[in-house]
């Protein structure tokens, strides 16, 4: 089965020595050129080819690439591309690499070496017109990600006894013929006879043509409970037909604080569907087991082995505010100083060029503004002469104090959000704190408005006296417990089926209780909040009896009781959880070492992210400040 996660990556497989990214993002002006010097390179007919949000979007992370399986192979492919490298002296395992069904090719943009590279993924298909379908990306006024396009897809047709094949097309769902891979056709047999493919174009566009379908609610069935399960529920109240209803949503959610519907998630599309649904944000290493199972197990490991072999990929995790952006304007150079709300605006202009354009914005969003108008007047200035007047695009950080933090037992201490940080004085890091007045953590930045982050680069900052922009702290290597990952490999080979049993979910759709992995993470939230994880499977029962209703609780037991192996897989997810919690303090106590006085630290791999944080001590930091 074709699966997107290729489509995620954004360029992420060719990285140096320190584990920095060798590629950049691309402009779409760049995109034609590029593909047609791809053309003469490989000999293959590639500008109509494009798959994903390629040329969508102003810019990209990389290029996408459909290739037919038919007529080329992925062998012959990457030999074309090696002997090409090999003949202008270089050595092509830096520029060539294959997985799944994909080639990797570090392309110079417009074929010019001299302009940055990005990196192309060749996709080869065996249906090209179906898989520019069934790949392509987000249209740029959807909130929904495509592939959660094709689960509503599927959704729909499972309620009418079709299932969706990513390679073939729209199947019986009884007897596997191929009914056809002609979108528009779908769209009639799906949607109504006077449907066309530009109606399954995006998550919107179908709820819209569901709102007067008798069968809606049966065709729905699946997607809601998918996006319930990755804790976010589609909103059906609003007037879905309304173009516009989404952007004003979006625009209302972050001007007003109200809790967002629909949360861009920070971790990578897995390759297969998790057994939990994927926390939004980026996960606990240990949690993975409850989200995806055994698949979850392998994810982490995955992530810190990675992470060991690539030291730069792992950075100090900062929990600032507020979120400050920055920097100048692609088409002008104009300085721009806005915040996460004025960025992210619809209908109107939130890229502040000025104190006085910026206490306008703040004075139309509710509640008192006062101190965030005059934070951000005296800022203002202050970050205008950090950024140099050739560079282009934005910054984004999170501010830490705005006064040099109080001096405490050899550490300066402050507390921007709900961490409180203890950086030590004589520290590299505390040594600049002391040299400050106003701190700022950065971490990504953004080609242009409306463009996706990206990781910190090529940006150097002018020295603003009292200024301290902290950029990423990397790690500088560690090991993992080889004992530990011993017993780990051993509990998923005698016990890892029942734990994909356990969360099967087919299995928990049935009983009603689709919501079992996150009701394991918030077990897990509580216990840590008692100081110990003696005896987690005991406790389950009696903690989970306070938390559902009496006839979910009933569900529950009766599926842990019955088959006996989901009890078994139970306790051994709570010991795989315990023994991943174990590996990971491992970890946190050699980067503490180097960095010491943060929240945790963040792993950012191509198997995807997670964070490394002592949640015990978190929790106990927050209960000694909230009961004094």
């Amino acid at each position: 089965m074709i699966n997107k996660q290729h489509l995620t990556e954004g360029g992420n497989v060719f990285r140096d020595a320190e584990g920095n990214p060798r590629t950049q993002r691309i402009n779409l002006a760049d995109i034609a050129p590029t593909i047609a010097w791809l053309e003469t390179v490989t000999g293959l007919p590639l500008q109509d080819n494009t798959l994903g949000t390629t040329g969508l979007k102003p810019s990209s992370g990389d290029l996408d690439l459909g290739v037919d399986a038919n007529k080329v192979s992925k062998d012959d492919l990457a030999k074309k591309l090696s002997d090409y490298v090999t003949q202008h002296g270089q050595d092509a395992r830096d520029w060539v690499r294959k997985s799944g069904i994909s080639v990797h090719f570090l392309t110079p943009i417009a074929g010019k070496a001299g302009r940055g590279f990005v990196q192309t993924d060749f996709m080869f298909v065996p249906k090209m017109e179906w898989a520019r379908f069934m790949l392509a990306g987000s249209p740029p006024d959807s909130e929904y990600k495509g592939a959660s396009r094709n689960i509503l897809i599927n959704s729909m047709g499972k309620a009418l006894g079709y299932k969706l094949n990513q390679n073939a097309g729209l199947m019986d769902r009884a007897t596997n013929d191929l009914i056809t891979d002609d979108p528009d056709r779908i769209a009639k047999m799906l949607l109504n006879p006077q449907a066309t493919r530009a109606d399954l174009r995006s998550v919107e566009s179908i709820l819209s043509a569901l709102k007067t379908d008798p069968d809606r609610d049966r065709k729905l069935a699946d997607f809601r409970d998918h996006m319930a399960q990755a804790g976010t529920p589609i909103d059906e109240t609003v007037d879905v037909s309304d173009s516009n209803w989404l952007a004003r949503l979006r625009d209302r959610i972050v001007n007003q604080g109200m809790t967002p519907l629909i949360e861009h998630e920070v971790i990578t599309e897995a390759a297969e569907p998790g057994v939990g649904g994927r926390a939004k944000g980026i996960e606990h290493l240990e949690d993975l087991v409850f989200r995806r199972g055994t698949a979850g197990v392998r994810q982490a490991i995955d992530i810190l082995q990675h992470a060991a072999e690539n030291p730069g990929t792992t950075t100090v995790k900062w929990d600032g505010k507020p979120a400050v952006i920055f920097g100048r304007k692609p088409a002008t150079g104009e300085f721009v100083l806005t915040d996460g709300a004025g960025f992210e605006a619809r209908g109107y202009d939130g890229l502040a060029t000025s104190p006085e354009q910026m206490a306008q914005i703040q004075r139309q969003r509710s509640g008192e503004r006062t101190e965030l108008i005059n934070l951000y007047a005296r800022l203002f200035p202050i970050l205008e002469r950090s950024i140099p007047e050739n560079f282009r695009g934005y910054v984004k950080g999170d501010l830490l104090y705005t006064s040099r933090p109080s001096l405490q037992a050899g550490n300066y201490v402050f507390q921007p959000n709900t961490v409180e940080y203890r950086i030590p004085a004589r520290s590299g890091l505390g040594q600049r704190i002391g040299n400050s007045e106003i701190g700022i953590a950065m971490h990504s930045m953004y080609a242009d408005q409306g463009d996706p982050a990206q990781p910190l680069s090529r940006v150097s900052f002018q020295d603003v006296p009292g200024l301290l922009l902290i950029e990423p702290i990397r790690s500088r290597g560690m090991e993992l417990d080889a004992g530990i990952m011993r017993e780990i490999q051993s509990v998923v080979r005698g016990r890892g089926a029942a734990i994909d049993t356990l969360f099967n979910p087919v299995e928990l759709r049935a009983q009603q209780i689709t919501d079992l992995a996150k009701l394991c993470v918030d077990y897990i939230n509580f216990r840590i909040g008692t100081g110990n994880f003696d005896n987690l499977l005991g406790g389950f029962g009696e903690w989970l009896n306070t938390k559902v209703t009496p006839r979910k609780y009933a569900n529950i037991i009766e599926y842990l009781r019955s088959p006996t192996s989901n009890t078994e897989g139970m306790a051994a997810a709570f010991t795989l959880f315990i023994l991943l919690h174990d590996l990971k303090m491992r970890v946190l106590e050699q980067l503490d070492q180097q960095s010491p006085g943060n929240e945790g630290w963040v792993m950012a791999t191509p198997a995807g992210y997670a964070k490394a944080v002592n949640r015990f001590d978190f929790t106990a930091r927050n209960r000694a400040r909230n009961n004094p």
